[in-house]
């Protein structure tokens, strides 16, 4: 069976389904991540109870990781890039634990779908606005452009956008490195941004609602790296 047609009769009832993999993942992955990595969270007060879209920088594979591993309360379900499913074993435990597979470059009518009933059954969903990872150099001062997924999730459900800085999760596993180092991560929530706080258009909206995310993301992480600095003095 295919993984879009596995993916339709999971909501066939219109319910959001209890995801064993990611019970499990949470207790051998995401535990043992949180401590072996120190991960630090601050603003954690700023995620709302019930469903929201964190959106942070992307500059490591285990970005998802350190998410999962830190947030506060709930259910998260992370936007995958649909190449990632092309590896048999990596597509069954991206399904077991309840990502989404999204086609870039194109408006995906199934992820909408899929994320759209995530955040009704009152369940998160992670998005990394970049689309990809960043740059990786520690002096880089801008993201790369936001793409506008958020915002028009945020505006199709009502549902507001947490921002998120990362740090420290670039040098867990660093380029041309072999083995795995256990770096400080801190992760640096900030305050709801909520579509009931724009004007204009719909598109007005998300052109809107995605430059003020993407400049909040990079503050973040600004605060957050001077956080991981501290911390490693």
């Amino acid at each position: 069976m295919k993984h879009e047609e596995r993916r339709g009769k999971l909501f066939k009832d219109g319910s959001v389904p209890n995801w064993w993999g990611m019970h499990c993942a949470d207790l051998l992955i995401a535990k043992p991540a949180h401590m072996l990595f120190r991960m630090k969270r601050v603003g954690v007060e700023n995620v709302p109870d019930g469903a929201c879209i964190m959106a942070g920088n992307h500059i490591s594979y285990v970005d998802p990781i350190a998410l999962w591993a830190s947030m506060p309360q709930g259910t998260i379900h992370f936007v995958a890039k649909s190449e990632l499913y092309r590896n048999k074993a990596l597509a069954w435990f991206l399904d077991s634990v309840g990502a989404v597979p999204v086609a870039r470059g194109a408006a995906d009518r199934a992820m909408i779908k899929w994320t759209s009933d995530y955040l009704a059954g009152g369940e998160s969903v992670a998005i990394f606005p970049e689309g990809t990872r960043g740059r990786e150099r520690e002096d880089a001062e801008e993201l790369n452009q936001g793409q506008e997924g958020a915002a028009f999730l945020s505006l199709r459900t009502g549902v507001p956008i947490v921002p998120l800085g990362i740090a420290g999760t670039d040098k867990i596993m660093p380029k041309g490195s072999k083995i795995i180092h256990f770096p400080q991560v801190v992760l640096r929530f900030g305050k709801p941004i909520r579509p009931s706080d724009f004007e204009g258009s719909r598109k007005e909206k998300m052109t809107a609602m995605t430059a003020v995310l993407m400049k909040e993301i990079a503050r973040l992480r600004d605060e957050a790296r001077a956080l991981e600095k501290e911390i490693e003095k």
